[in-house]
């Protein structure tokens, strides 16, 4: 939780000063638009996170159970043969849409 925070903040910090000598009243409701909408659309429930899967980063939340699950580990092992534990925009699955539904599938 926390770290999310600490990203959301740098986030913040980019966007103010970005935003640099524009009218104050503009700037600041600039800024918590984009925070609203950070946190208004990509909330994860509790039990649960989220990953990107495919060329398209299609955001699916799953189940945190699905870490524990040979199919899923292999999943996550390609995805750090791929991009490494240094994954700044969320977690990314390096195979196609309808390989992870397969996956989710045959975990369920």
């Amino acid at each position: 939780m926390l770290g999310k925070k600490m990203v959301s903040l740098k986030k913040l910090a980019k966007k103010v000063k970005a935003s640099g000598g524009a009218d104050p009243n503009t700037n600041h409701e600039c800024l918590l638009k984009g925070y609203q909408e950070e946190f208004s659309t990509s909330t994860t429930p509790t039990g649960y996170f989220a990953l990107y899967v495919g060329e398209e980063h299609q955001r699916n939340v799953v189940p945190t159970s699905y870490l524990s699950h040979p199919l899923f580990k292999m999943l996550l092992e390609k995805s750090y043969n791929e991009f490494g534990f240094e994954q700044r925009n969320g977690l990314v699955v390096p195979c196609s849409v309808s390989t992870f539904q397969e996956v989710v599938n045959a975990i369920e």
